[in-house]
């Protein structure tokens, strides 16, 4: 893309940051802490909770089936935005199960299948969404967009975090949370709908020529045909793989710690503010550098964010849990967009949507497979009253300890040359 044609999408780029707000904010009402008070409020146990906060993770094979699925690669906006609309729906339904007159097994599993088919809509669409949406912005200026869009959803829901925080202690206070289900249940719907009309609005570039659909093994040399683009997908996957421990945080919170949601979302809002603030300087780095450079960054931090983590306890969390919000804001503020822009910078625009589907696909599977590993160990230390070799630990602490030497090998070993690649066609260069 030139900067001719780029200036034809300055209104579009508008769009998709406010676009990126308002799905922000339905995200927000199912992060893990909110699906936690769903959960809490079916009396489901901490190994259990971690497994259905992994199903994210899980839902991403789906992205298997749109690779090798979806032949029509433009357009894609109306079936992309009615899908994602979907799966917004489905979210609000989450908050409705509580409310149904069933056993605790049978919600559990209306719960579960209603979890997982949000997500298989919501990955089934991404490679599409990201190939429409990134095609907007020019390769030599994805890394600052991606920081600007990334300030404005944290700044704008640092407050809608912590209103949710607030509501959820108070009904839970006066022992009403129907009403307040019911709440975040309207506010999901009415978002989903403005979110719909936005992505409605934005328009969707036409490629120059017409890109023919790929044989089973075209796209399988896309992906895995070059070295470089196979160590990119690896690291992918085990970086994954790392972060297993961070699905079974909320519950050690709310039921280990005992901290309330209006603590746990304020902290929220200071981790916000500070990945904000860096997200800008992060992605100017990757611009100047490179994503595989700035990524290594936001490791070191992440890594000491876990150490920090392992010493949580109920005498010293409540001081030490910011301290490793804000390591892991940091990390975040790169890492999230710097994970995909890295395959990107090895990959030609026409496979794109291949290459981010199957990675995403294969890494998501790892992940809740490494999950369920780390739900065992969770419930057999628990059983044993929080005790290894004699030694009193809580299992989320064991977790950590390992997603922090896992990181640090990463950074070390397996993320890929700290050099800014060629672009792989003439077709990715900028010419004038």
């Amino acid at each position: 893309m030139n900067q001719n044609q780029s200036s034809l999408y300055k209104k579009d780029q508008f769009l998709v940051i406010i676009e990126a707000a308002v799905e922000y904010f339905i995200a927000l009402c199912v992060t893990s802490t909110f699906l936690t008070a769903i959960l809490n409020e079916m009396n489901v146990s901490a190994s259990l909770q971690g497994i259905i906060s992994a199903i994210t993770s899980l839902a991403c094979c789906v992205q298997l089936v749109a690779v090798f699925g979806v032949k029509k690669t433009y357009p894609c906006k109306r079936w992309v935005s009615i899908l994602n609309l979907l799966n917004q729906l489905l979210f609000v339904i989450l908050y409705c199960i509580p409310m149904v007159d069933l056993s605790k097994e049978l919600k559990i599993a209306i719960f579960i299948g209603t979890l997982l088919l949000a997500y298989a809509c919501q990955h089934y669409l991404t490679p599409s969404r990201v190939n429409w949406q990134m095609n907007l912005i020019e390769d030599n200026r994805r890394g600052i967009f991606t920081a600007n869009k990334e300030i404005v959803s944290l700044i704008s829901g640092m407050l809608f975090s912590q209103g949710a925080g607030i509501l959820l202690d108070y009904f839970k206070a006066k022992g009403d949370m129907t009403t307040c289900f019911i709440i975040f249940a309207v506010t999901i719907t009415v978002l989903s709908l403005l979110h719909l009309a936005l992505m409605l609005m934005i328009k969707e570039p036409k490629p120059e020529k017409p890109i023919p659909p790929k044989s089973f093994r075209e796209i399988c040399t896309a992906v895995f045909g070059s070295p470089e683009l196979r160590r990119v997908i690896l690291f992918d996957a085990l970086f994954a793989i790392s972060g297993v421990s961070l699905h079974f945080s909320a519950v050690y919170l709310t039921q280990t710690f005992h901290m309330t949601y209006t603590y746990i979302t304020a902290i929220a809002i200071l981790h916000s503010l500070f990945r904000a603030v860096v997200s800008r300087y992060l992605g100017r780095l990757a611009d100047r550098k490179s994503w595989a450079y700035m990524l290594r960054i936001c490791m070191f931090v992440l890594a000491a964010g876990y150490v920090v983590f392992c010493f949580c306890s109920p005498t010293n969390a409540f001081w030490l849990y910011p301290v490793f919000s804000l390591c892991y804001a940091f990390s975040l503020g790169g890492s999230n967009a710097g994970r995909t822009n890295l395959c990107l910078d090895y990959v030609s625009h026409e496979d794109r949507r291949y290459v981010l589907g199957i990675q995403h696909a294969i890494s998501g599977v790892l992940a809740f497979v490494v999950t369920l590993l780390a739900s065992l160990l969770v419930e057999v230390v628990e059983q044993n009253g929080n005790r290894v070799f004699g030694i009193s630990v809580y299992p989320q602490q064991i977790l950590f300890g390992i997603s922090a030497v896992m990181i640090l090998g990463l950074a070390f070993f397996f993320l890929p040359k700290l050099k800014k690649p060629a672009r792989v066609t003439e077709t990715d260069t900028d010419t004038p």
